[in-house]
């Protein structure tokens, strides 16, 4: 099977603008390559199944991040590729690869990772020894975002289970694979409404859905942020990015309970303040920021 290799060469000094980019375009999963990636997974090496020698070969003050395509979304790159060298964010080349497997081979790069005290996320091929009674969310992402892995979502996980209490009613906006709605439930909430915009989203949420034994407690919807949402949540969570997530803060009262929670991550660090500012004029307590490798989560409480 033929698929397309998007590769883009930029500057060190570019790659949150270029992250950044690439997630205002619904594009979260690619492979990153750099002297970067490197230092930081050095503060794990216990974790490390292999490392492709790729990441040793890329120029200092560099960085190459590949993107996989389909033939049938040629539209779509060849957009990207016009979008990111229109913004001046690196050189992007485009080739035609055949690898009869290629739709699976991501799935080497994700495997069982605890988060936080409780939290286990389980990807569907692997096999793990549950020893600690962690409450485990079986994922198969498919083409959605949402494995665990990602910065955002492990900080989104951890906030998860400090903050959702037994019974309540939880909102996931943008919800990817549904791993946050999941867990929710798996830490004893009574409802996940999860919602994405995305087709491959929603499919890949419902999947999720039965892989964990789910009913009518998890329910998925296809629609813009908050706009097909009726009804309050006790907890509302997103993982987008800033400056979508800027554009359901007005309705947030409309759909939060009075001294519910909101968890708001996918922010670069730079854009904290823009969404703190925003925040508070419309009277929101921000209760918490957290920072991991420059990607901020922000947790808060509506008070009025």
């Amino acid at each position: 099977m033929k698929y397309i290799e998007l590769k883009i060469n930029s500057n060190i000094n570019k790659r949150e603008q270029l992250i950044e980019y690439l997630n205002s375009k619904n594009i979260f999963i690619y492979e990153e390559y750099g002297e970067q990636v490197y230092e930081e997974l050095k503060e794990d090496e216990k974790s490390w199944d292999f490392i492709e020698d790729d990441i040793f070969k890329i120029e200092s003050g560099k960085i190459l991040l590949k993107i996989y395509f389909s033939p049938e979304e040629q539209s779509e790159y060849e957009e990207l590729k016009e979008g990111i060298e229109s913004e001046n964010l690196g050189e992007v080349t485009i080739e035609e690869q055949d690898d009869q497997d290629w739709a699976n081979n991501w799935k080497k790069y994700y495997h069982v990772i605890e988060v936080g005290e409780n939290i286990a996320i389980k990807p569907l091929w692997e096999n793990y020894d549950n020893v600690d009674g962690r409450a485990i969310v079986e994922i198969d992402p498919g083409l959605a975002f949402g494995t665990g892995m990602h910065e955002t979502t492990s900080l989104c996980l951890e906030a998860v289970e400090k903050y959702v209490k037994e019974g309540d009613k939880v909102f996931d906006i943008g919800c990817g694979s549904g791993i946050l709605g999941i867990a929710a439930l798996k830490l004893g909430a009574s409802s996940a409404l999860c919602v994405d915009i995305d087709e491959n989203c929603i499919t890949a949420t419902n999947n999720n859905k039965d892989l964990n034994g789910m009913g009518d407690e998890l329910k998925v919807y296809k629609g813009n942020l908050l706009d097909v949402v009726e009804g309050k949540a006790d907890v509302i969570i997103s993982n987008i990015i800033a400056e979508v997530i800027s554009e359901m803060v007005p309705d947030l009262s409309k759909h939060l309970e009075r001294d519910g929670i909101f968890i708001f991550s996918g922010i670069i660090k730079e854009k904290t303040n823009f969404l703190k500012n925003i925040l508070e004029k419309q009277n929101m307590e921000i209760l918490e920021i957290k920072e991991k490798n420059q990607w901020v989560l922000i947790v808060g409480k509506r008070n009025v």
